[in-house]
């Protein structure tokens, strides 16, 4: 259990700043650590910071000066030995507990040995009371304003917020123009990787992150990309003509599905960011992919030249809300404020793409579910400019999604399909 203490030292750092970006915070780390167990110590930490808010709970049940904020080191590790010992069945509980307390500073070993073994005398109950807790946010440890959002697009059943609660699963996709369905169930298995084939999207899904990553010369074929992802993709192969737009495509999964599935539909991929439009285009050459032409541009400032774009997609930056699954350190970091920073440039955005393309159609896309971003945004920018919404609901359906249909658009839900939650939007002139 080597991993106990810089897990706690990783989850300080980011209890420093809370928005710091934990991924990034932890791959650093990850960069200088030399033992052999990053596995654990990377699901520990994302499992701390998934559950803290129950954690932060039951800590306070057994500390005695509830006036006294422990101190930060050994508020650290107490959440990770709290976690693995309601949350996990791979260690000793003795073994996590003497673990923790030979990690304290000296004159904190007493306090953390103390609530760790009140805990322990009360462990059952503890968690007996959080699993039939009442209170969704304590049970499931997401903040109210989330649950607020939930609330409104119908997921706020026992199942949803489950779903929200466990870990992430990841989906492979590959060019067909390279090897077909039964080759890439091949090159899979030889690699060792476990994989459950989704059918009617043309990809498969994984548990194993840590292996493709680590097999990532194995799996050169192959590019990440979460189905709620994919199915902005599906609708545009479905939707588009000749030539598509896709202006803020960094790191480009959505270009690139669609090349997949649309080889004789033209792609020019766009974003502000250099640095970001480097990696698509290094996963274009890799994956052999035609079709997508790239180039740096600002949406606000989108050059001429591709005014024969018959579908434009803005998957927009936002708070990545229906992420929680592989982001779970945006379960207490949101706030009203950062959503309706974002909801204001989102809808200056697609404001700025229906009067750059006129003649277009406009899909509009985030991976959030709270109002502000989605129908908040269409709806203000639908106002007094001539546009409607095209149903996309049926399609999305016929490929397994759940989805709630708003005014606008419509919301992906959990579903088998183990997508994110996006909204999406498409639009068109009267």
């Amino acid at each position: 259990m080597n991993f106990l203490e810089p897990a706690a030292r990783v989850l300080q750092a980011y209890a420093q700043d809370r928005q710091t970006n934990l991924r990034l915070l932890l791959t650093r780390f990850l960069d200088s650590y030399r033992n052999d167990d990053k596995g654990a110590l990377t699901r520990t930490v994302y499992g701390v910071v998934r559950k803290e808010i129950a954690l932060e709970y039951v800590i306070g049940l057994f500390v005695k000066n509830k006036r006294q904020a422990p101190a930060p080191a050994a508020y650290a590790l107490l959440k990770v030995a709290v976690f693995l010992l309601l949350f996990s069945d791979s260690y000793p509980e003795y073994a996590v507990v003497n673990e923790a307390v030979n990690a304290a500073a000296k004159k904190e070993k007493p306090f953390v040995n103390a609530v760790l073994r009140e805990l322990l005398r009360h462990l059952p109950a503890v968690r007996d009371q959080l699993a039939q807790s009442a209170d969704p946010g304590l049970k499931y440890a997401i903040a109210p304003i989330l649950l607020s959002g939930l609330q409104r697009i119908g997921a706020i059943g026992e199942a949803d917020l489950a779903y929200l609660d466990r870990e992430p699963v990841f989906h492979l996709r590959f060019n067909p123009e390279r090897m077909n369905v039964d080759q890439a169930r091949q090159v899979l298995a030889v690699a060792g990787i476990p994989c459950r084939e989704l059918a009617p999207l043309g990809c498969f899904e994984t548990a194993a992150a840590g292996q493709v990553l680590e097999k990532s010369g194995q799996l050169e074929a192959f590019y990440i990309q979460n189905t709620g992802s994919q199915a902005v993709a599906l609708l545009a192969a479905a939707k588009a003509e000749k030539a598509v737009c896709d202006v803020a495509a960094a790191p480009g999964g959505k270009s690139m599905t669609l090349a997949c599935l649309r080889p004789d539909v033209q792609v020019w991929a766009s974003d502000v960011s250099p640095q970001r439009l480097r990696l698509l285009e290094q996963n274009v050459r890799r994956l052999q992919l035609k079709g997508i032409s790239t180039f740096v541009a600002d949406i606000f400032k989108y050059p001429p030249g591709r005014e024969a774009a018959d579908l434009v997609i803005l998957d927009a930056p936002c708070t990545a809300s229906g992420t929680l699954r592989k982001n779970p350190d945006l379960k207490s970091k949101l706030s009203l404020e950062i959503i309706e920073k974002n909801a204001r440039q989102q809808r200056l955005m697609l404001a700025s793409l229906v009067e750059r393309f006129p003649r277009a159609r406009w899909l509009y896309a985030v991976c959030s579910f709270t109002p502000e971003e989605s129908e908040g945004v269409v709806k203000k920018v639908v106002a007094g400019r001539g546009l409607r919404p095209v149903p996309v609901a049926p399609l999305l359906e016929s490929y397994g999604f759940r989805v709630k249909e708003a005014d606008f658009g419509c919301y992906l839900l959990p579903s088998d399909l183990n997508n994110d939650l996006f909204y999406i939007s498409l639009l068109e002139r009267k």
